[in-house]
């Protein structure tokens, strides 16, 4: 429908900093959890292989650590982006079944957030589409080679920012909550 694929975006890198130390923080709760359980001491073996063992046998610890932790973690630092083809793009809103495919004669403009990691891209329909990655000169190419005006002026930066640490908090704030509530039982 799109053409053959041009360019796939990631997330930016300090981004998939902060989830890959969230799941080592979480990785490493869920490994020493292991130690403390009752059934685990009843054994009196305390090594690596056990604890696959005994995940093995009572899997549901590992099944909430894959669903809550493990899965978001690859998709968002890994799997989801925006993927430009040759007639167009499919804008990534999250969850895969929210995508949205929107093809180049639909563009209207683009503008230049950042220098060098973001861009907003107008369509005719007035709806807008923030574009983060770590090399932003790519997709401003595609764009170009399809005749689609830009404005590199940097004046919405200050906007962007503040929206990066708001987002920031967000997560931080997320994996606090779930913490917390892993630690007062309420997954058990």
């Amino acid at each position: 429908m799109l053409g053959k694929k041009l360019y796939k975006t990631s997330m930016l890198n300090i981004f998939k900093l902060g989830i890959f130390a969230i799941l080592i923080f979480f990785f490493n709760d869920f490994y020493l959890e292991t130690f403390t359980y009752e059934k685990f001491q009843a054994d009196g073996r305390f090594k690596i292989l056990d604890v696959i063992d005994y995940h093995y046998r009572y899997p549901h610890e590992f099944i909430t650590f894959f669903c809550l932790i493990l899965t978001p973690a690859i998709y968002y630092g890994i799997i989801r982006g925006v993927r430009f083809y040759e007639k167009g793009f499919v804008y990534n809103r999250g969850i895969p079944f929210f995508n949205k495919a929107v093809l180049y004669t639909e563009i209207k403009t683009y503008k230049l957030l950042h220098p060098k990691k973001a861009i907003s891209i107008h369509s005719i329909s007035g709806d807008i589409f923030v574009i983060a990655d770590n090399t932003v000169e790519r997709v401003i190419a595609i764009l170009d080679q399809h005749n689609i005006q830009g404005d590199l002026a940097q004046d919405d930066y200050v906007r962007l920012i503040s929206n990066y640490k708001k987002f920031l908090m967000m997560v931080i704030g997320f994996t606090v909550f779930v913490f917390v509530l892993k630690r007062l039982g309420v997954f058990q």
